[in-house]
């Protein structure tokens, strides 16, 4: 029961398992300890990687509903503005607590990946100790390129809650009379979101997050590699 809880949980990462048509060798003892292990340490790194997925997808739609406003308001059109407004607060909200954990979050997938190292085990065949040792690998350039969303994150999250704020109080303005015309409402707009500050931002946080993204494909891949070798092993 140990062994089939163990590989349950390690098929996580590795399912669909694949089979083949020789019988996989019964565990010894050790052998128990290591899937045990092993599987700890594959749900571990499938949590963080779970995690960091969302924590990137939550900043992105925020990012990208401060932008949905932002095009309109820079034209001076508070109808429009004002329609996309709750939206876009309901999602800074949302990624609000998320920028500030992103740090710790990383840190807890680079935590798993080196747990998962330290599951090698004596019995791997060569052929599953290099599927393991690459998945570390893939884990740990997956770790790297994170490292630098996150720290870019840091870098230019509080230029898009200022813009979240300042979209806000444009709003309220534009409805309480303060411009007199669409013209002088966008180029209050305009000043108030200081542009090349928000550009730059803009341009640090589309980087950071393309980078993530093909980081995320590039990890899935050799993950699904180790997959084909290691499954036979657990299932």
């Amino acid at each position: 029961m140990r062994r089939t809880a163990a590989a349950a949980v390690a098929l996580a990462l590795l399912a669909p398992a694949c089979t083949r048509d020789e019988p996989a060798p019964r565990p010894t003892a050790v052998a128990t300890v290591f899937l045990e292990r092993l599987s700890t340490a594959i749900r571990d790194v499938n949590a963080a990687r779970v995690r960091l997925s969302d924590d990137g997808a939550a900043l992105g739609a925020a990012a990208a509903a401060l932008d949905d406003v932002d095009e309109v308001a820079v034209k001076g059109d508070r109808t429009t503005a004002r329609a996309r407004r709750p939206k876009a607060a309901g999602a800074v909200q949302a990624a609000a607590p998320i920028a500030r954990r992103l740090q710790e979050h990383v840190r807890a997938y680079q935590r798993a990946v080196t747990a998962l190292s330290s599951a090698e085990a004596p019995g791997l065949t060569p052929e599953q100790l290099a599927a393991l040792r690459d998945a570390v690998q893939a884990g740990r350039d997956e770790v790297a390129e994170l490292q630098h969303y996150a720290t870019a994150v840091t870098a230019v999250w509080t230029r898009y809650e200022k813009l979240d704020a300042d979209q806000k109080t444009w709003v309220a303005r534009a409805y309480n009379g303060w411009y007199r015309t669409t013209q002088e409402s966008a180029g209050a707009y305009v000043v108030m979101t200081e542009r090349p500050k928000l550009s730059a931002a803009r341009r640090t946080f589309a980087t950071a997050d393309q980078r993530r993204v093909e980081a995320g494909r590039t990890a899935a891949e050799r993950f699904e590699k180790a997959r084909a070798t290691l499954s036979p092993l657990l299932s």
